[in-house]
């Protein structure tokens, strides 16, 4: 049979340490969180404040640089053999435009040209590489607002200052177009058109190394083409999660994921200058932070365990030796005690827990010597009544069958009177022979396959006359097979004080039932309920007690001093069971023994009932 799973209690020192160290890791948590978020936002914003700083600070750059290249591109539009060179009709002489173009300080191994156009586009002179055929401007009227068309030149108007057209992709390099009109009394002659390749500078450079994992890069306005700072082809982000005024955070699977940018545009230009940093390496510092004070945290809450646990315990320890002082008192153990030792408040409880141990147990000895002296007054007593009692029954007897002479019908309802009182106080001193052997310990118990079913049947007949006399009808439904493990006569002794107070508590034409079924595979339960008048709740907790009457009046008419439902209980204690009572005012009362299964087989079936003499219990001497 298997063990019933007990739970464990945790004591006041380790409730104490477990509860302390949940406050102070809940606490320690929500700062390292706190600490955390305050760092990883001032982090951003930190980071996000430098890359606008450097974003603003290197537009500033290129914006001065493009305003430079103007005023020196600007004079190349004023020169007399750039003028000639467009106005003068066909055949020319390009010679000496191609002389003012070298002015301009082409570096022979750039690779880029420097061309000279008519006001359609048409190509008439150049100096480096070629670049192509003729671009073909559509040039609208200068009233017009329309740009002119041409790849890489969409954004261009007619205007009188230098501009830079979109940023085109050649091979594996980033070029621009930078365009100067030349003008003459108001009127277009053409353009001086220098191709240029996106690099660094060293001011770029050093500003973009003073943000450590920061990267730049330029793209057109629109967004068709990327490029890194270097003018290495560069890929669009991935996909943009936040932008608030060219700042915000992207997703870019080649930087490892979500990067803070901010950018730029450079006024007068269809160019955007941008930095990017990875949001990873931004948080790096503050997630190291907060993982060392985590760490640092986690070491405070272990030392705040120790010390609530140490300083718990040694607090505490008094109140636990005194507690398992008084579960050992309340077992029995009178003669435990605790060690009077330590601050003055525990001496002082510790002294006053065993003085009051020390008189419990010396109350405990007195009380059992005096219940020993009841029990041993009651049976002396009942050993010494029951002799004049038997023998006034005798002689009673004698006269009622004339021995002494001749009786007349008077005479004999006296003797029958005599009789029937001598048969009460009896059953009264029976009972309290049985209260005493019970409180001694003396009752044995005779435990047997007891078949219910004939058992019960047979107790029909011994409540039979009292039934009669208040015209109660007896109900009994018994079913087969139900046996239980008990002693057979302690079990009709219960059952027949149980019936015989039934009998005596209903009104006269009620009717009382009697039932044994199973509860379980280990339980079966005997069922006794009447219609009497019901048992007020405060009551049903106190009538197992000995001398308890539900009716203590002077005028009551049922006989008893109430130790029939006491000893009944206590002898369905003594064959592990319980007797119990539902019951309400008005409404009967059913009476409840439950007693451990047993077996019904050919032999406990068969067996008889035994002798139906006076129970051990008369029914007139026993009270609720």
């Amino acid at each position: 049979m298997s063990r019933p799973l007990t739970r464990h209690r945790l004591s006041a020192a380790q409730t104490l340490s477990i509860a302390s160290t949940a406050i102070v890791a809940a606490a320690l948590g929500i700062a390292v969180i706190v600490v955390w978020v305050t760092l990883t936002r001032a982090a951003v914003n930190d980071a996000q404040t430098g890359l606008d700083r450097a974003v603003r600070q290197l537009v500033n750059v290129t914006v001065n640089s493009i305003r430079t290249g103007q005023l020196r591109y600007a004079r190349i539009a004023e020169d007399t053999a750039i003028r000639n060179a467009l106005r003068t009709p066909a055949p020319r002489n390009f010679d000496a435009a191609r002389g003012a173009l070298r002015s301009l300080g082409v570096r022979p191994d750039s690779g880029l040209p420097i061309e000279l156009w008519n006001e359609a586009g048409a190509r008439l002179a150049a100096v480096g590489t070629d670049s192509g055929g003729t671009i073909g401007l559509n040039i609208p009227a200068e009233s017009e607002p329309e740009s002119i068309s041409g790849r890489g030149l969409d954004s261009l108007r007619i205007v009188d200052t230098a501009q830079i057209g979109e940023l085109q992709r050649v091979g594996g390099r980033t070029l621009f177009w930078f365009i100067v009109p030349v003008r003459e009394s108001g009127m277009l002659l053409g353009f001086v058109a220098l191709r240029r390749h996106i690099a660094t500078n060293p001011q770029t450079e050093a500003t973009i190394r003073e943000l450590s994992s920061a990267t730049g890069y330029w793209r057109n306005v629109d967004g068709s083409t990327w490029t890194s700072v270097g003018g290495f082809p560069e890929s669009p982000p991935d996909s943009t999660l936040s932008n608030q005024g060219g700042r915000g955070e992207r997703f870019r699977a080649t930087a490892g994921g979500r990067v803070l940018f901010s950018e730029g545009r450079v006024a007068g230009t269809p160019l955007v200058f941008g930095l990017e940093t990875p949001r990873a390496a931004v948080l790096a510092v503050p997630n190291a932070t907060s993982r060392q004070l985590a760490l640092l945290c986690l070491l405070l809450a272990l030392a705040a365990a120790l010390v609530t646990w140490f300083v718990g315990h040694r607090i505490l320890r008094p109140l636990t030796e005194l507690t398992d002082a008084a579960d050992a008192v309340a077992r029995g153990e009178y003669s435990t005690r605790v060690g009077a030792v330590g601050r003055e408040d525990v001496v002082r409880l510790a002294s006053s827990f065993n003085r009051m141990a020390q008189q419990i147990g010396d109350d405990r000895k007195l009380l059992e010597t005096a219940n020993r002296a009841k029990s041993d007054f009651l049976a002396s007593m009942s050993h010494e009544l029951r002799t004049p009692l038997n023998a006034i029954g005798g002689y009673a007897e004698l006269m009622e069958m004339g021995v002494r002479g001749p009786i007349t019908d008077e005479q004999r309802r006296d003797l029958s009177r005599i009789r029937t009182s001598q048969s009460h106080l009896l059953g009264l001193i029976g009972s309290l022979l049985d209260m005493s052997r019970i409180e001694r310990g003396q009752i044995t118990y005779a435990e047997e396959n007891v078949a219910l079913d004939p058992l019960l049947a047979g107790l029909e007949a011994l409540v039979l006359p009292q039934t009669t006399v208040k015209q109660q009808t007896l109900v009994y439904r018994g079913e087969q097979d139900v046996a239980a493990l008990a002693d057979r006569e302690k079990v009709r002794q219960i059952v027949l004080n149980l019936l015989s107070n039934a009998v005596r508590y209903s009104p006269s034409g009620a009717t009382i039932t009697m039932s044994a079924h199973r509860l379980d595979d280990t339980t079966v339960a005997i069922e006794v309920s009447d219609t009497g008048p019901g048992i007020p709740l405060d009551r049903q907790r106190v009538i197992f007690e000995p001398f308890v009457q539900l009716d203590r009046s002077l005028t009551r008419t049922n006989e008893g001093v109430g130790l029939g439902l006491s000893i009944s209980r206590d002898l369905a204690h003594g064959m592990r069971g319980e007797l119990t009572v539902t019951s309400a005012p008005g409404e009967g009362s059913c009476f409840r023994l439950t007693l451990p299964a047993g077996t019904v087989d050919a032999s406990t079936s068969s067996m008889q009932t035994g002798a139906y003499g006076v129970p051990a219990v008369p029914a007139e001497s026993n009270g609720r």
